[in-house]
């Protein structure tokens, strides 16, 4: 059986020009998906009537069993959801008397006069349905037509997420008797995402065509998501998730939720080491997705930010002719670093970054991008990997962060080859 489709607009031109950054979409795609939807779209659109109006209209000519709208429902003039929705609806709005006498009665219990502008959330479809703000004044409105479902949000995301848990869910499941999908999410490091897919190839053009496959790259790594209708037969898609699992296997990290720092200190806890990070250009970084993990302190013994050149030489004891015979961005910087900090906080296992994170700084032998990243310990196991990032500063620390993590979990592992610089 195929899910039934769902549409997101997301409404409101504080979005659409950048001066607030949206929360309710991805809330809303997550939602709807585990409800059994599939989310045909995601659109961002401004508070202009004729490009709502084409909009809505355009909505309602799709195949969409939901159409679900954020924003617009408060009582400024550029606030037009209602209204527009009932114009495409062939509705009107009314004062709901009940509905007004509720919201007045709010502000008289805290010792407030009622708003002049109250009646603008009073009013309702006649032919359709409002449901009550349980934390704010915007009802939600309801409207059914046939199979077809409309659901107009207000935008702030407190407000929409109470009505969502509240009420609109509940009526969703009750509406549509949607039962979630079977999902799988298998995460991959040290490849980029052409890689990932050749490994697949032949798979994925096997898979049932009701199975549907997304690749998620990230700087951490790929992550495939693999989707199916709910009452696809369980051990079907247990048998392609398994195929999958195993052409992925030496650089598969974890499944689910799982971050890749959680994955380097779960394979620490189980092989009994501890971790300590020396790191230069990324800054703390490296410690910081670490520590984000719960739990983490069973493993991370802790960092040292070395910046300078005298910190490298006095915190880890880099040896000052190889900053100046190598430099500070070498394989030798960064095993030195990491021997240092493993033995200075008594770690089993130590990483380090140094590099140049730009804008300046490079040079033609060491362009600005250029990282070196460091293992040591335990024993004598060692690995070291030169990078070469693009991208501005920012970019280059975070893609440094995820690819120490990277090379950490292969250290930990000694499972796969050498990572390309993509």
């Amino acid at each position: 059986m195929r899910a039934p489709e769902a549409l997101v607009l997301l409404i409101g031109s504080e979005l659409t020009e950048g001066r607030l950054q949206d929360k309710n979409g991805f809330f809303l795609a997550q939602e709807l998906t585990e409800l059994g939807f599939f989310v045909r779209e995601v659109r961002v659109l401004p508070d202009e009537a004729a490009l709502l109006r084409e909009a809505f209209r355009g909505a309602l000519a799709t195949s969409a069993r939901l159409i679900v709208t954020s924003g617009g429902l408060g009582h400024t003039s550029d606030d037009l959801t209602a209204d527009l929705w009932a114009e495409a609806l062939g509705d009107k709005l009314e004062v709901l008397p009940d509905l007004l006498a509720e919201l007045e009665g709010r502000f008289r219990q805290v010792g407030r006069s009622p708003l002049p502008y109250l009646e603008r959330y009073a009013r309702v479809p006649q032919q359709g349905e409002a449901i009550p703000n349980p934390v704010g004044l915007a009802p939600a409105l309801w409207w059914e037509r046939g199979l077809r479902v409309i659901v107009a949000l207000p935008g702030p995301p407190a407000e929409l997420r109470a009505l969502w848990q509240e009420a609109i869910a509940p009526r969703l499941l009750d509406r549509f008797g949607s039962r979630a999908p079977l999902t799988a999410t298998l995460r991959t490091t040290g490849l980029p995402e052409s890689r990932v897919s050749a490994l697949l190839a032949d798979w994925e053009s096997h898979l049932p065509p009701f199975f549907r496959l997304a690749y998620n790259p990230s700087w951490e790594g790929v992550s495939l998501h693999l989707r199916a209708p709910a009452d696809t037969d369980p051990a079907l898609f247990a048998e392609q998730v398994e195929a999958a699992r195993r052409l992925l296997a030496p650089y598969l990290y974890g499944e689910g939720a799982v971050s890749l720092a959680e994955a380097v200190l779960d394979l620490c806890r189980k092989q009994g080491y501890t971790l300590a990070t020396a790191e230069s250009c990324t800054g703390g970084h490296l410690a910081a997705a670490l520590v984000e993990v719960p739990g983490a302190s069973e493993v991370f013994v802790g960092g040292v930010v070395s910046y300078a050149n005298s910190a490298k030489e006095g915190l880890l004891g880099v040896s000052a002719a190889t900053l100046a015979e190598k430099g500070a961005v070498s394989q030798e910087v960064a095993f030195q670093m990491a021997e240092g900090v493993r033995q200075r906080l008594g770690a089993t296992v130590g990483v380090a970054t140094t590099g140049i994170a730009g804008p300046t700084g490079g040079s033609s032998e060491k362009p600005v991008g250029t990282v070196w990243i460091a293992q040591a310990g335990p024993g004598a196991q060692r690995l070291a990997h030169r990078f070469t990032f693009p991208g501005d500063r920012q970019t280059v620390i975070q893609r440094a962060t995820a690819a120490a993590l990277s090379l950490l979990w292969k250290g930990l592992r000694q499972t796969w080859p050498q990572p390309s610089d993509t």
